[in-house]
């Protein structure tokens, strides 16, 4: 995500895909206290490719001292000195040019941004805050056992633990299934006891085995995974296997939607620990409409039986 830091200030600014700047805390998104600066100065953006600028100002904006021209966009690169008005000791540098990732931007230092997927649980100790994308690709916040649609600029968390909510593609919601597929590079060998109450999971990652134990979520993992492999042996295109309908998956756990979406967070959460440096699991189970499913299909199963139903 593009990133500016005030030079004279040191504070940083993340922008949003429309990102805008100026004196007027009603109709923008940042405020700056300039006094060259317009109450309406200019605007950040993404064009699906990079990050440009446009003034819309009396004082001008000036991009590496140079003045652009007004009402249209101009590319701004890393490095770039930005001065909103001509006020030379109020210059930002983009100090970040990243693509925008939808997420959860932290109020405070003391807090870490939070990538976004699918679902994920605010680190806070003394409140259990959830956030998730519905089947309408709409992210919910789920909090005191009350559901609100996010919307980007919304605030979540509790009390000094705050996050601002971004989204990276807030005109056009978008949900898992159209995200381009994770790349199959992966292993999973499941082992399971007769009655499928132990479920352990190791991940094979270039060569490399990864034992990742015995976890609740991990029986979640698995009836995901047998369906997917049940549909590559019936000979489903890859496009429609491994598919379970939510209300199914609830009647197979025995355990609420709510507490299927903590088993994937937990699942991430624990791959997370075990191989920080890893981006290609976030998307270790894949949504559409109703449905879910198991989005990798090296799979191995030892164990168990094909017909288990249990609660977590």
């Amino acid at each position: 995500m593009a990133t500016l830091t005030n030079k004279k200030t040191k504070t940083s600014v993340t922008c949003r895909v429309n990102h805008t700047i100026g004196r007027d805390v009603e109709t923008n998104i940042t405020r700056i206290n300039s006094p060259s600066a317009s109450r309406n100065h200019a605007t950040i953006a993404w064009n699906g490719q990079s990050w440009k600028i446009k003034d819309a100002s009396l004082n001008g904006t000036y991009l590496n001292k140079a003045r652009i021209s007004s009402g249209v966009y101009h590319d701004i690169e890393l490095g770039t000195k930005i001065q909103f008005g001509n006020t030379p000791d109020e210059t930002w540098e983009v100090t970040e040019l990243s693509p925008p990732a939808t997420g959860l931007i932290p109020l405070s230092d003391s807090d870490d941004f939070i990538d976004l997927h699918d679902v994920a649980i605010l680190p806070i100790k003394e409140k259990d805050i959830m956030i998730f994308l519905s089947d309408e690709g709409k992210w919910l916040c789920e909090s005191d056992g009350e559901t609100s649609t996010l919307k980007s600029g919304d605030i979540v968390g509790h009390e000094k633990q705050l996050w601002q909510f971004a989204d990276a593609q807030p005109s056009d919601a978008t949900t898992t299934m159209n995200l381009a597929p994770p790349p199959n590079d992966i292993k999973f060998n499941f082992k399971a006891s007769q009655n499928e109450e132990h479920v352990s999971l190791a991940l094979v990652v270039d060569n490399k085995e990864f034992d990742m134990g015995e976890r609740n979520h991990h029986y979640l993992l698995l009836l995901l995974a047998r369906q997917r492999l049940s549909d590559i042996d019936e000979g489903i295109h890859p496009s429609e296997q491994g598919w379970i309908n939510k209300d199914v998956l609830v009647q197979m756990t025995g355990i609420i939607e709510q507490h299927i979406n903590i088993q994937i967070y937990r699942f991430r959460k624990q791959v997370t620990s075990t191989m920080p440096e890893s981006t290609t699991l976030h998307q270790i189970i894949e949504r559409r409409p109703g449905e879910l499913r198991f989005a990798y299909d090296d799979i191995n199963i030892e164990g168990g039986f094909s017909s288990a139903r249990r609660c977590l």
